[in-house]
This record gives C-alpha cells, sequence and structure tokens, in this order.
C-alpha cells in the first residue's frame, strides 16, 4: 500500500529563519503558498486475514541487517498447475472450508473460457506466504458485482511488510487485465482496505444471513500526480508509515546513522517530517532545509515545529537550487519513483551542496534484483504510455532501484564511501560520505 513518500527539498537555509515554508513561504505558523465459486469462503473477515495486524517490529543495532535472502514472487495457479494441490491445502487450512471446494475452483480456473475464477500464490522460493482469489460471487446476493476478490491472506510471520498491500494492488491488474473496470470485496473490517483506496458500497445480506461490508475500487489504478498523491494523504501518513507499516524502527536507525552533531541538515522530501522527531531532541538546534512537492504535508510539519529553525521549501529537488554547504543531506522513502539519471542529477547536487567529509544518508524502499528494478520501471513506462503522461512528469508510481544501483550512481556523483548499514527485505539505509 505503499507505500512512500515523495517530495523534495532545497537548502537556502536561514539561520534566523523559523519554519519559513517557501512556495514559497510560511513564516513562523503564516502560509503563503505559491461465474459462482459459492461455497468459497473467500470473505475477508478473518481478522487475521492480511497485515492488518502486523507485529511489532524489534529494534536492532544499526549495523543489523534484516534482509529476506528469497524473492517474493505472485504467481497464477492457471500458468503453474504444479502448485494446485499446495493451493488447495493452503486455503483449505487457512480458512477452514472444505479443500475440494478450493480444488473444483482453481480447475475451473484452468479451463473456463469466462475470465473468472483465478487464483495467486505469493511466494518464497518454494514456501508459500499469502494468497487470494478474483472469482464471480462471495457468498453475497449482490450477483450483478463482479469479480469479488476473495480469501485474502498473509502469513502472521510475513506481516509488517506491506505484502497485503501488494496482494491489493496485484488484484487491480490482474482484474482489468481481465476486462474489469471495478473489483469487489465483503469483511467485516472497518479502517484496513480504506488506507488502500477501497471505498465503502455499504453493508449488503451474505448467504450467511448477515449483513456485510462491501468494498469496490477502481481495477487499475490511475496515476497521480506527485504532489496531489501526498496532499490527499497528509493527514493519516504518520499514522500509516508507525502504525500500519511498523516503521519506528526504521527511523531510530535513521537518527543513529548521524554520529556527530547536526548544524546544517538538508532533507530531500521531507514529508511530515517523521524523522526529525529522534533527531530535534539530539539536535535541537540544528538548522533543517526542507523540500517536498506537498503543501498539506509541510504543512503539517511546521505545525509539529512552530519553534525550530526550519526553512521548507514546496517544490521539487530537482529544480531548486542547493545554494550554501551542508554538513548532512537526509532523505526517506522519497526517491523511489525516479530514472537512474533523474538520480545520478540529483546525486551529483548533492555532493556538491555537502562540506567536505559531510554525509548523505539515504533509506528508502529497495528491490533485491536488477530484474525485479528492471520489471517495475518498464510498468512504469507503460501505465504512462497508456495515460498519455509525460516520461519526466511527477506522478507516483514506485520504482525502487537495488541498493548496488543506488551506491553505483552515488560513486558516479562523485561520493568516497557507501555502505548499507541497515536492511530489510524491501528497505535500505545507506550512508555516502563526501
Amino acid at each position: 500500500m505503499s507505500n512512500r513518500k515523495e517530495t523534495s527539498k532545497n537548502s537556502r537555509s536561514n539561520s534566523n529563519t523559523n519554519n519559513s515554508i517557501t512556495n514559497n513561504s510560511i513564516t513562523s505558523n503564516s502560509i503563503t503558498s505559491n461465474s459462482d465459486t459459492s461455497n468459497i469462503n473467500a470473505s475477508n473477515r478473518d481478522t487475521n486475514n492480511s497485515d492488518m495486524n502486523d507485529s511489532n517490529t524489534n529494534r536492532s543495532n544499526i549495523n543489523a541487517c534484516n534482509a529476506s535472502s528469497n524473492k517474493t514472487a505472485i504467481i497464477n495457479i492457471r500458468q503453474h498447475p504444479e502448485w494446485l494441490e499446495r493451493a488447495a491445502d493452503y486455503f483449505s487450512s487457512r480458512w477452514q472450508i472444505d479443500r475440494q471446494l478450493y480444488m473444483d475452483s482453481m480447475q475451473d480456473s484452468f479451463t473456463t473460457k469466462e475470465s473468472v475464477p483465478r487464483w495467486y500464490l505469493m511466494v518464497e522460493g518454494e514456501e508459500i506466504v499469502g494468497g487470494y482469489g478474483l472469482i464471480d460471487n462471495d457468498f453475497m446476493v449482490r450477483t450483478d458485482l463482479c469479480p469479488w476478490l476473495c480469501a485474502l491472506y498473509v502469513e502472521p510471520d510475513k506481516r509488517g511488510q506491506q505484502l497485503g498491500a501488494k496482494l491489493l494492488e496485484h488484484s487491480r491488474y490482474e482484474a482489468e487485465k481481465l476486462g474489469f473496470k471495478k473489483v469487489y470485496l465483503n469483511t467485516d473490517h472497518v479502517g484496513y482496505y480504506e488506507k488502500y483506496g477501497w471505498h465503502y458500497l455499504g453493508d449488503f445480506a451474505h448467504q450467511s444471513g448477515d449483513d456485510t461490508r462491501v468494498y469496490e475500487i477502481v481495477a487499475m489504478p490511475k496515476l497521480e500526480e506527485m504532489g496531489d498523491f501526498f496532499d490527499i494523504r497528509a493527514g493519516f501518513y504518520d499514522n500509516h508509515m508507525l502504525e500500519d507499516l511498523k516503521l519506528d524502527e526504521f527511523y531510530e536507525v535513521i537518527s543513529n546513522c548521524f554520529t556527530r552533531p547536526i548544524k546544517r541538515l538538508l532533507d530531500l522530501g521531507c514529508g511530515t517530517g517523521l524523522e526529525f522527531e529522534r533527531l530535534f531532541e539530539r539536535f535541537s538546534e540544528m538548522e533543517v532545509t526542507g523540500i517536498d512537492l506537498s503543501q498539506e504535508m509541510l504543512n503539517v510539519l511546521a505545525d509539529k515545529y512552530p519553534d525550530k529553525k526550519m526553512q521548507l521549501l514546496c517544490g521539487s529537488y530537482f529544480t531548486e537550487d542547493f545554494a550554501g554547504l551542508y554538513d548532512h543531506v537526509l532523505s526517506t522513502y522519497s526517491l523511489h519513483h525516479f530514472s537512474e539519471e533523474k538520480k545520478l542529477e540529483l546525486y551529483k547536487k548533492v555532493y556538491a551542496s555537502l562540506e567536505p567529509e559531510g554525509i548523505f544518508v539515504f533509506g528508502d524502499y529497495t528491490v533485491p534484483t536488477l530484474e525485479r528494478q528492471q520489471e517495475l520501471w518498464a510498468a512504469n513506462l507503460a501505465k504512462r504510455r497508456e495515460q498519455g503522461i509525460d516520461e519526466d512528469a511527477y506522478y507516483h508510481f514506485d520504482t525502487p532501484f537495488t541498493p548496488e544501483t543506488e551506491m553505483r550512481l552515488m560513486k558516479e556523483a562523485g561520493f568516497t564511501s557507501m555502505d548499507i548499514v541497515w536492511q530489510r527485505e524491501t528497505t535500505s539505509i545507506i550512508i555516502a560520505k563526501k
């Protein structure tokens, strides 16, 4: 659910300017801004069905590495019949429904000329870590709605990694390829699906005799302009990152990356400033220049720290002029939307803006293989072509790179050393030194 954050920052810091947002400018707190597979319990009604109940992550030392060695993939049972028996076992055991009902539906998916049913597994190597189905009806009286996303499940020990969000997004792409305009689901949950763009339709009759909540979503998501994307989400962004994604450990490690006092900090894509809470506790007098594309995000940040020395710029860090020198530059969950060429251009600007022996701290989504990096970039370009969006326009689509690609670009920009200091399956923290 994608998670993100996309923003920009710039550096014209003024030690006498408290909370000036420039778009250009907030000074203090004044803002001036420029077929029925019936009987298959596919409802998402179990409180353990996805990564809603993410377990708390344990904090680690800065050098801890929690990266998974296996690549997560989503496979279509129709295209991988060798998984059929295990898939039937899996869904039956997780939902406590007659195995034969799942088997019949999956076998139907091999031969039907209709768009559904379809069944999908999320796997890591030979291990099943989750899955879902697309069927024509999910125990609902509303037979006019189709398809229904059903049996969404993520293994408890895999929650907190946005795997549920990935399955939800995958279902939308699959539904679009199958010719559908929307996707539906029924659930007893309140608050989870809304975070990923699902819209509550109302309570409708279920074959169990009870009413249940029904949600819908557009099958293929339209790309959103970056600033608008985050403006809309500014009000619940912090809760999403800390409570839903369990990123407290990430921000703790980010803070620990700064081993010497911060005097002047440039933050690229500062958003609502989740990274600042611990940093201001340690370096209360640091001067911050923050750049972000979302005015609403910057407003939230300004309200958090009305008395701190912050200059907040609403714009793109690709075009803002990094005048002056900084001892530290930081970017968290912001750079995973751009091409190699754009990043190299930016990293050169970052290098030039740093004092001798200055530090650049990069914390962002990453992918484990170059193949996955290339797949995502190709998907981004394809969606832009389909929707008539220029390749260089700032629209929200996650295209993270491998850590190795990021460090290569940093080296080409002039940095003398780059180290991965913390890693998990979808995120890396890199320190680059001038």
